[in-house]
């Protein structure tokens, strides 16, 4: 009778034991993953391994592909990636890459996942887009998203190339608007068309509202006796955080502002843009 008390008593403490562990342990260690910190050598040759393909994409894209990007197949083809990747499978990762072909409102991109090909605790999953942030957390053997944390920024990308012609776009168009204000308009800023008409401005959101993966919207007041004439052009990423991550907004006075809005318009209450 004491033995079994004696062994009853250790199982509840074994038992106690492993409740204890697991509440200080969680099955998920996504909450505790601290980025790129917490890579492990095989997470850094999975990653390398996504930053080339990331420039194969470039490179396919600048040449071969006439300014679209092209399977894994596609790139083994063009000696752009080696057999291995070209299979979809190394370091004991799965590749999946999805191309998507330009249409007349959206520029060409691709999405390429990383996921591990075995379950386990700390196996990471990756996610890569064409504007080269490398984004991931633990999913469980799931493919990552856009929608995970960025594990490694990317520095200059067609992002951020896409927020520099942009703005550029902007300035250009106040210049015109006070060339148009001072002779065609008689007082009155241009809409689009009429900038373009005179031959002020033959590009950019002037030419095409949507462009270099943003939105534009523009409005035109004519002046009356209690107010001068104004101006605003407001643009937004096309898809947040992959064609663009800043919103701005430019009007009459020719400040340029703007900021992350998480898609979201810019206005006259947003901070000024630095030159960039």
């Amino acid at each position: 009778m004491k033995i079994r008390i004696v062994a009853c008593h250790a199982f509840i403490m074994l038992m106690v034991s492993a409740v204890t562990a697991i509440s200080q342990h969680p099955a998920s260690t996504t909450e505790n993953f601290n980025g790129a910190a917490d890579l492990s050598w095989n997470d850094q040759m999975v990653l390398n391994s996504m930053r080339f393909i990331h420039s194969a994409e470039m490179a396919h894209r600048n040449t071969f592909g006439n300014g679209s990007y092209a399977t894994l197949q596609a790139l083994q083809q063009a000696d752009l990636v080696d057999a291995g990747l070209a299979s979809g499978q190394k370091y004991g990762y799965r590749f999946t890459l999805t191309v998507r072909f330009a249409t007349a409102t959206m520029q060409p991109g691709f999405e390429l996942t990383a996921s591990p090909l075995v379950r386990r605790a700390r196996y990471l999953s990756f996610y890569l887009n064409e504007a080269c942030d490398i984004r991931g957390a633990e999913k469980a053997g799931r493919d990552a998203t856009i929608s995970d944390p960025i594990i490694q920024a990317c520095g200059t990308s067609l992002t951020t190339e896409n927020e520099s012609y942009a703005r550029g776009s902007l300035r250009t168009i106040h210049s015109a608007q006070m060339t148009y204000l001072s002779t065609y308009g008689a007082g009155q800023y241009g809409t689009p068309a009429q900038l373009f008409n005179t031959d002020l401005v033959t590009t950019g959101f002037v030419l095409s509202y949507i462009w270099r993966g943003y939105s534009a919207s523009f409005s035109v007041t004519a002046p009356t006796s209690a107010a001068p004439a104004r101006f605003t052009v407001g643009i937004v990423p096309t898809i947040y955080g992959r064609t663009g991550k800043y919103s701005y907004f430019i009007d009459e006075t020719g400040v340029l502002r703007g900021g992350d809005k998480n898609g979201g318009p810019a206005d006259q209450n947003d901070p000024p843009v630095a030159d960039q």
